[in-house]
């Protein structure tokens, strides 16, 4: 060929190339500014999140945008925006990005269905819809994303119902993430196992129907994890997962899993996570373990028996062993204290025996040592800390001894020390008290430590258990940020501080069984969030300070066995205790009001100077003198004096209309049951104005009263029945649970009524009124009760007993005191005792109710 013609076979190549690039970016400069247009189009339908902000048509430079990547710096692939708060619906103008491959959605608040909209999405590679709200079923034809599709990642949704078959119509398919949903269904196990290129599978965390592990996943021979906890698998492990050799994390756990652990699992060579634990395994772990590659083991809460084996000390790179709740048995091996990487150990709840590896912490950065609740002796290694990285030591309910090595008093990474029930001796370090900066708690109780406490406690520690010892010296002056602290049995002499407010947010002090001496400071009052208080059996002496009245969550308070004198505060009165032991002290005078009941009559044993107002019916001598200074005495006084009104009147009132129509009186007497060391002056001179609930015709009055009582005496005397009956079975035996469940099951209430006048319908209908009353007056909840002005009322509008009280003032001939006669003995003074003059306000005028039922508190009409 000739030059001239290579020349013109150039020019013709050189025209074709400049042709061609010019059409080159004419389609590029088409492509930009479509893609531009794209972009700013999914901002628009996404509502202009202001993350999306630097998106702008004056910026066409759209590939340096937030969250966009291209190609070469040309062709839009990638669209990332993770955590953008986007909360509009995936836009389908998303999949006119012809060339997007890569899409993350995740870390948003999308919600509603999967969206569909993204099957337009052609050439989409990797999608991540994860950590959204999404819910409802995925499509039957989710196959119609890209076929290209490699990884899919919808974990963490709302997703629901079953996985369909068409999950696994993606042949090229790397990754299939959809744990941590909602399926409840089932998944198509076997055609999953036909994605033979998957390197990733969860389903963990869904409540899938109960079934096990499918056959199938033996063909996933690429797979690197399979994470498949938390959904009610059911079987063993199969034999044919054998095959997934490139394993690096095989996590069931928390499944129904069963039978022995498959011995080729402890051959997996690339295996790095082993969890299996909250399954029901049986059988022994290994013997022969070879997967050195493992730096997780968690087989705990199952059935696991055997021995541990020594073999478990080639695996070098183990940081993590966790076999707790289990049954091994045997030694824990002394290879284990050699393993380079053992950071936390946890085999507690097991029944191993025998010491602890006696190189454990000293070749390994070990944190965390926790084998409670096993038969492991001997002492502890003085090389746990070894490496200054220490900060859990939980050693309790062993048969260890000796000393608590020194060396740990130097571990100030330690936050956590228990020890309780075991055989420790010797001093414990002192320093561990104040000078460990992270150390929150102390459980040491149960052994033989001695030593002494610094005055100051650290402020982190909040815990501190140490009872049943032998620790001496002084109680610490000061624990700032102490709640708990229990150090009960010990030796502790000396007094407590004057200044408590060292100690203000305990909760909890226990110290009973010690030889603290002195007084109980006033400065208790600075301890107000303290709900039990037990300082017991010690030799505090002294007054009882009004302080402890101002506890006002105090719960439990035991100060029995001291040498306490005087009386106890009326502030007590205050306190809302559900146990009280001031038993065994040299106490004096008169029980505070709130404490002369049934629920603390064994609170004062051992004080014979303490005494009771009288008719308390608690087990307490009753005082033999007045303290005019008490409203609580004068009540008494009071009410026993217009019992005595009323009860006279009403017996006038009886005499009048017995002479009338002729009828002896001789049958009935008035006796005196108690001799009264009190006048009229007395109980005057004594009233003050705050004591003052209501005036009758009686004057102001003091047959704040409870209401419930007298709902009792209501039921009582309308039923015929008494308020306890252990001859009863236990629905009946409590008459006013029965008397609400005959109220609430509604229907005619005329059968409750004592038969004796169940027949008289002239009294039957206002029986059952004085029922339904009773009924009321004790209810559950007391602010529901009625107030007495209300009973009385009720009681008023009733027309035949107030008919009674009027024949009573106009001396017609209606009989009076009409006691039912099955119930005549049981309302005789020397057995049942009641004020119902006080409970009614002290009116005689309005005694009809007291006329018709006669009961008595000091005096009694008793038939002769």
């Amino acid at each position: 060929m000739t030059k001239i013609a290579h020349s013109y076979l150039l020019l013709l190549f050189l025209l074709l190339f400049i042709a061609f690039n010019c059409s080159m970016q004419r389609s590029m400069a088409q492509t930009d500014a479509g893609e531009l247009a794209t972009l700013l189009t999914i901002k628009k339908d996404w509502g202009n999140p202001s993350a999306l902000s630097s998106w702008s048509s004056q910026n066409a430079s759209y590939c340096s945008w937030k969250g966009v990547r291209c190609v070469n710096g040309q062709v839009l692939s990638t669209l990332s925006f993770q955590n953008l708060n986007i909360t509009n619906p995936v836009p389908a103008s998303i999949c006119n990005l012809k060339n997007l491959s890569y899409l993350d959605l995740s870390y948003n608040n999308l919600t509603g269905q999967f969206p569909t909209a993204l099957y337009g999405c052609s050439a989409l590679q990797f999608l991540d819809l994860s950590n959204n709200h999404f819910s409802g079923a995925l499509p039957a034809d989710i196959d119609k994303l890209s076929s290209a599709m490699e990884r899919l990642n919808l974990s963490s949704n709302g997703f629901t119902g079953s996985v369909p078959l068409a999950i696994a119509g993606f042949p090229k398919l790397k990754s299939l993430v959809l744990d941590t949903n909602s399926f409840n269904g089932s998944y198509p196990g076997a055609a999953i196992g036909n994605l033979t290129q998957l390197e990733t599978l969860t389903l963990a965390s869904n409540p899938f129907a109960p079934g096990p592990i499918p056959d199938e996943f033996g063909k996933l021979k690429k797979l690197k994890m399979l994470w498949m906890s938390g959904m009610n698998l059911t079987g063993g492990i199969p034999d044919n997962l054998s095959s997934l050799t490139e394993l690096t994390t095989l996590a069931l756990h928390v499944n129904k899993l069963h039978g022995e652990i498959p011995p080729w699992v402890w051959k997996l060579q690339k295996l790095e996570i082993l969890y299996l634990y909250d399954n029901s395994f049986i059988g022994a772990i290994g013997p022969d373990i070879t997967a050195v590659s493992l730096q997780a083991i968690d087989l705990s809460t199952n059935w696991l028996t055997g021995h541990i084996p020594e073999s478990i000390g080639n695996l070098k790179n183990l940081s993590l062993l966790y076999l707790y709740f289990n049954n091994l048995t045997g030694p824990i091996p002394s290879s284990v204290g050699r393993l380079p990487n053992l950071a936390d150990i946890r085999l507690f709840s097991n029944r191993l025996s025998g010491p602890l590896p006696p190189e454990l912490g000293k070749h390994s950065l070990l944190g965390n040592l926790e084998v409670s609740n096993n038969f492991l002796s001997g002492e502890l290694p003085h090389t746990l800390c070894f490496n200054k990285q220490l900060y859990d030591i939980v050693v309790f309910n062993n048969s260890f001894s000796g000393v608590f090595p020194a060396i740990l008093g130097d571990c100030e990474t330690v936050n956590n020390i228990m020890l309780y029930n075991n055989h420790f001796t010797g001093e414990f370090p002192k320093k561990v008290w104040s000078a460990f900066p992270d150390l929150t708690t102390v459980m040491i109780q149960n052994n033989s430590f001695t030593g002494t406490m610094p005055s100051v406690i650290s402020s982190k520690i909040t815990l501190i258990e140490m009872g049943n010892n032998q620790f001496s010296g002084d109680v610490p002056t000061s624990a700032p940020g102490l709640k708990n602290f229990r150090a009960e049995n010990n030796q502790f002499s000396g007094p407590l501080t004057n200044n408590m407010s060292g100690f203000a947010n305990l909760t909890d002090l226990y110290l009973a069984g010690n030889r603290i001496s002195g007084s109980i400071p006033p400065s208790i009052q600075s301890l107000g969030a303290l709900n039990y208080l037990n300082l017991s059996s010690n030799q505090i002496s002294g007054l009882l300070p009004a302080e402890i009245g101002s506890l006002l969550v105090l719960t439990i308070l035991d100060l029995s066995n001291n040498e306490l004198t005087g009386e106890i505060p009326q502030e007590f009165n205050d306190l809302h205790l559900i146990f009280l032991n001031l038993s065994s002290n040299q106490l004096t005078g008169e029980l505070p009001q709130s404490l002369q009941s049934p629920a603390f009559e064994d609170s004062f044993l051992g004080n014979p100077g303490l005494c009771a107002a009288v008719n308390q019916n608690i087990n307490i001598p009753a005082c033999r003198y007045r303290r005019h200074n008490q409203m609580s005495t004068d009540l008494v006084i009071l009410f026993s004096v217009l019992a005595g009104a009323i009860l006279i009147g009403a017996v006038g009132c009886f005499i009048v209309r017995r002479k009338k129509n002729g009828r002896d009186v001789t049958s009935w007497k008035m006796m005196a049951f108690r001799k009264l060391d009190f006048s009229e002056c007395d109980v005057l001179t004594n009233l003050r104005e705050e004591d003052v609930i209501g005036s009758g015709g009686s004057g102001k009055v003091n047959q704040k009263v409870d209401v419930y009582s007298f709902g009792v005496v209501l039921l009582e005397l309308v039923t015929g029945r008494v308020a306890n009956d252990s001859s009863k079975d236990a629905a009946e035996c409590c008459l006013v649970e029965w008397a609400w469940r005959r109220y609430k099951a509604g229907g005619p209430l005329h059968d409750v009524v004592d038969e004796s006048i169940q027949d008289r319908a002239v009294y039957a209908e206002d029986a059952v009124a004085v029922f339904v009353l009773g009924v009321m007056c004790t209810g559950d909840d007391a602010p529901s009760r009625p107030s007495m002005k209300q009973v009385l009322q009720q009681l008023a509008r009733y027309d035949r007993t107030a008919s009674v009280a009027g024949a009573c003032r106009d001396g017609r001939d209606v009989e009076l005191g009409q006691v039912p006669k099955g119930n005549q003995g049981r309302h005789q003074a020397t057995k049942r005792s009641y004020d119902v003059g006080a409970f009614l306000g002290g009116d005689v005028e309005s005694g009809n109710f007291v006329a018709r039922f006669s009961l008595s508190f000091q005096y009694g009409v008793k038939s002769s």
